[in-house]
């Protein structure tokens, strides 16, 4: 997708969902939720986002973890996955799933509703992998017992169906971990993403694939951008789809272009995972997906990491407010 209509989708969308859900949801989900329509294939309709935040808000009780912040992102969500369903349909078919989560040991949070949005509509299906997730999950807080909590939610269900063997996935994404570390990757939660994301389409260690990791970071480092650790999950998938010097371009342009906008003065960050994602998405719709066999399911990858990025700003942010701080943080 062309720079230029990039921004055009943003500069029309935000304003929009500024209206819809008020000043008061953190700017940096709201811009989560622009770069969802933004950078997807499904238009932006604002009464049909309306109708389903409803749904999910008559649905939810009143201390459910998907209100307050994250209420606009999971309708979001919702609305851009679904397809000739109604909206309450779409609200009671995710509490459904999320029972399921729930009744496997996942905890009641924002991030088991988030590994609901990736399961199956065919129940018997969406147990399985629910399963399958929980079992990868178990393995991964077995390696990194502090780090591991249920912001892996999503990732370990949405992998958990490709390991024949969670407990050897789990050592490959451990490998890639102590891999990356040494290559400068700051360790933490958002590494610990990467080396998920990483793994996507081949379970099987190859060094080469941190090895292109660390070399993207580093000519996007070399062109002034700032790569944080929010942005490692999104390189692991630029890793995954082999992208190429033209595309890696595509994303400099982009990035600086966004991050000269008003709407990401001072959420930068952002606008290089903007830039990224957009690239991401092209790749998964051409003969790069098919080669590797995840072009079905991409879509719910680039979902996941939209959601769980935001859901760490406005975490981030909350804590910058409480301490009196601002800006961005990291390197």
């Amino acid at each position: 997708m062309e720079t230029a209509m990039i921004k055009n989708r943003y500069e029309t969308i935000y304003p929009k969902l500024v209206n819809l859900f008020s000043w008061t949801v953190d700017k940096r989900v709201l811009l989560s939720i622009a770069g969802i329509y933004a950078l997807g294939e499904k238009g932006f309709d604002a009464g049909r986002l309306r109708e389903v935040a409803d749904a999910l808000k008559k649905r939810s009780g009143l201390f459910s973890p998907v209100r307050g912040q994250f209420h606009p992102l999971i309708s979001a969500l919702l609305d851009a996955s679904g397809e000739g369903e109604l909206p309450q349909e779409m609200a009671d078919d995710l509490f459904e799933k999320q029972e399921i989560l729930q009744g496997l040991g996942f905890r009641n949070t924002i991030h088991s509703y988030l590994a609901a949005t990736l399961l199956s509509d065919e129940e018997g299906e969406a147990r399985r992998e629910a399963i399958a997730g929980k079992m990868l999950f178990d393995e991964m807080k077995q390696r990194h017992r502090i780090l591991t909590s249920d912001d892996d939610y999503t990732f370990a269900v949405l992998l958990g169906s490709q390991a024949i063997s969670p407990s050897e996935l789990a050592e490959v994404m451990h490998q890639y971990y102590q891999d990356l570390k040494t290559r400068g990757f700051r360790f933490g939660n958002e590494l610990q993403w990467m080396s998920q994301t990483i793994t996507y389409g081949n379970a099987a260690f190859e060094e080469s694939r941190a090895e292109k990791a660390s070399e993207i970071r580093n000519r996007l480092k070399a062109e002034g951008l700032k790569v944080k650790p929010l942005h490692y999950p999104a390189i692991g998938l630029l890793t995954v789809f082999h992208v190429e010097q033209s595309q890696v371009e595509h994303i400099v342009e982009t990035a600086k272009a966004l991050s000269e906008m008003k709407l990401f003065r001072w959420y930068k960050e952002m606008a290089l995972s903007a830039a990224i994602q957009s690239v991401l998405m092209e790749m998964t719709t051409g003969e790069q997906a098919a080669h590797i066999g995840i072009a079905a399911s991409v879509e719910q990858v680039l979902r996941a990491q939209q959601a769980i990025m935001a859901s760490s700003g406005a975490a981030a942010a909350a804590a910058a407010a409480s301490a009196g701080g601002g800006g961005d943080g990291g390197s």
